[in-house]
């Protein structure tokens, strides 16, 4: 790994959206938190890292990326420019707090039961081999948003299609633009016509009911209203499959670790965090600065990309001893998987949720499961971890 030179400093060189595994495992390299490669400046130690999440002057990067896909105006452009994403300050509180309302601690509590059936549903059954990813770790998390929105349940194909599709920005394959295009289009003709069904039904307790009450109350225009339930659709989830499958996989190949989770269930939450931050999903998390910076020595320009590496801070020696290590009795242990300040992951709490009660129960149903090494494909690509495939041996 060689350096850069930027000014009066030597950056390590760092590629973050590399398609190969990255050779540099976490923290510092050679001392300095900030690396410099072809994507922009990169940031690798878990302080810089939640420092620049937490600094407001580091905008959202998502619009950006739209645009580079050539996607510059339009109703998906406008949609990007005017979500909470790209909101800052008062309009971000704004934006937020309806959201942020619905997803309290309570809602996210009472979804254990409803997951509780769902798995139970999609897992009756099931024993031997079988594709956990497809079968399992995907219609979960569309299923859960089809409960919080009061969507039929017979939704949730489309609607893991549709976030897989939208959120296939993060791969940056350019080609696929026309492809992303139709599926927003896709996207908001599905959420306009749910609305009408339910203002035509009568509003029921639904997170959806509940944004349109919000509007119809002047809290939200129409086009907040969409762009909100659109943000909330687009993220529901491809992002959750993969890390409930990074999750599963993690843990099942830690035979000792699963061993002391069948035997003592208290200690799956803490197992689900310390999955995350070993494999976390959002593997890079792009800022951009809207005013010259010091970064701890390095003044980086206005409109400059800057990159925070999650796979790095998240294994920043500095913060997490023996970072590589799987512990369950881990302190202070808070990974910027779904990273961290004003623009914190709105689903992040419900994302863990979702992920200790796939572990809790196979641990309860299942607990002889092993990973079919030679069906099961896992890889950080671009930063981002992913499953491309994963084989599980359901024993009991």
């Amino acid at each position: 790994m060689g350096a850069i030179s930027r000014g009066s400093d030597a950056l390590p060189a760092v590629e973050p959206f590399s398609a190969e595994p990255q050779p540099h495992m976490g923290g510092a390299i050679e001392g300095k938190p900030l690396g410099f490669g072809s994507a922009g400046y990169v940031v690798l130690s878990y302080a810089l890292a939640a420092r620049v999440l937490r600094d407001s002057r580091f905008r959202n990067a998502a619009l950006d990326l739209m645009e580079q896909f050539g996607i510059t105006t339009g109703p998906v452009h406008e949609f990007r420019a005017r979500s909470v994403l790209m909101a800052e300050g008062p309009q971000h509180m704004r934006l937020r707090a309806p959201l942020a309302r619905f997803m309290g601690p309570n809602t996210v509590e009472a979804i254990r039961d409803v997951l509780r059936d769902i798995l139970g549903d999609i897992m009756h059954g099931m024993s031997g081999q079988v594709p956990f990813h497809t079968a399992v770790a995907d219609p979960i998390p569309a299923r859960i948003y089809c409960h919080l929105a009061g969507a039929p349940t017979s939704d949730a194909p489309k609607v893991a299609s549709l976030s897989a599709r939208t959120l296939s920005l993060l791969s940056r394959d350019r080609s696929l633009a026309p492809m992303i295009l139709a599926a927003y289009d896709e996207l908001f003709d599905y959420l306009r016509n749910l609305f009408a069904r339910k203002k035509a039904d009568g509003l029921g307790s639904d997170m959806l009911s509940f944004l349109i009450r919000e509007q119809e109350a002047g809290k939200l225009s129409p086009e907040e209203l969409l762009n909100e339930a659109t943000a909330m659709l687009e993220a529901s989830s491809v992002n959750t499959s993969h890390q409930i499958g990074l999750t599963v996989w993690a843990l099942l190949r830690n035979r000792d670790i699963w061993s002391r989770i069948r035997n003592d269930a208290s200690l799956i939450p803490a197992a689900v965090v310390e999955a995350t931050r070993l494999f976390p999903r959002p593997g890079i998390v792009s800022r951009i600065a809207t005013e010259s910076i010091d970064l701890d020595g390095t003044v980086i320009p206005q409109g400059t990309d800057v990159h925070v590496a999650i796979w790095s801070a998240n294994r920043d020696p500095e913060r997490f001893e023996r970072p590589g290590e799987f512990d369950l009795h881990r302190e202070r242990n808070q990974p910027l998987t779904f990273s961290t300040g004003a623009h914190g992951c709105l689903g992040q709490s419900l994302a863990r949720v979702e992920m200790e009660e796939v572990v809790r129960y196979l641990a309860t149903h299942y607990p002889n499961s092993v990973v079919v090494d030679d069906a099961t494909e896992v890889a950080q690509v671009g930063g981002r971890w992913l499953v491309k495939s994963l084989a599980v041996d359901l024993r009991k």
